[in-house]
C-alpha cells in the first residue's frame, strides 16, 4: 500500500461503527491506525493481526475478542472491556497493561 492509500485508510477508519470494521477486516485490512473506535462494540470479533497503532478505544467493548498479534502501540485503551480477548503475542501500549478490566483476558491463547 502507498502513503496516500494508508492516509485514505485511517481517514475512512475514524468514526466507524462496528459493521463497517468487520466488513473492512474481512475484505483483507488489517490498518486501522489511528481510527477512532470509541464506544465501538466488537464482542467477540475475530480481529486477529490487526493494527491499532494510536487507536481510540476508550470504552470500546473488545470482550471475548480475538486480539492475537493485534498491534496496540499507543492504543488509548481508558475503560475498554478486553475480558476474556485472546491478546496472544499482542503488542500493548508501552509493554503494559492500562486498563483494569484486563484481568480476564487471555494472553497467552
Amino acid at each position: 500500500m502507498n502513503k496516500h492509500s494508508d492516509n485514505a485508510t485511517r481517514c475512512e477508519a475514524t468514526n466507524m461503527d462496528a459493521n463497517k470494521v468487520l466488513r473492512q477486516y474481512a475484505a483483507g485490512e488489517r490498518n486501522f491506525r489511528e481510527a477512532d473506535w470509541r464506544g465501538i462494540s466488537l464482542a467477540k470479533a475475530n480481529l486477529s493481526g490487526v493494527d491499532l497503532t494510536g487507536t481510540h478505544l476508550s470504552n470500546a467493548d473488545l470482550s471475548d475478542s480475538d486480539l492475537s498479534n493485534a498491534n496496540l502501540n499507543w492504543a488509548e485503551l481508558k475503560g475498554a472491556n478486553l475480558s476474556r480477548a485472546n491478546l496472544r503475542r499482542a503488542k500493548m501500549p508501552n509493554g503494559r497493561m492500562h486498563n483494569d478490566r484486563l484481568k480476564s483476558a487471555n494472553y497467552f491463547g
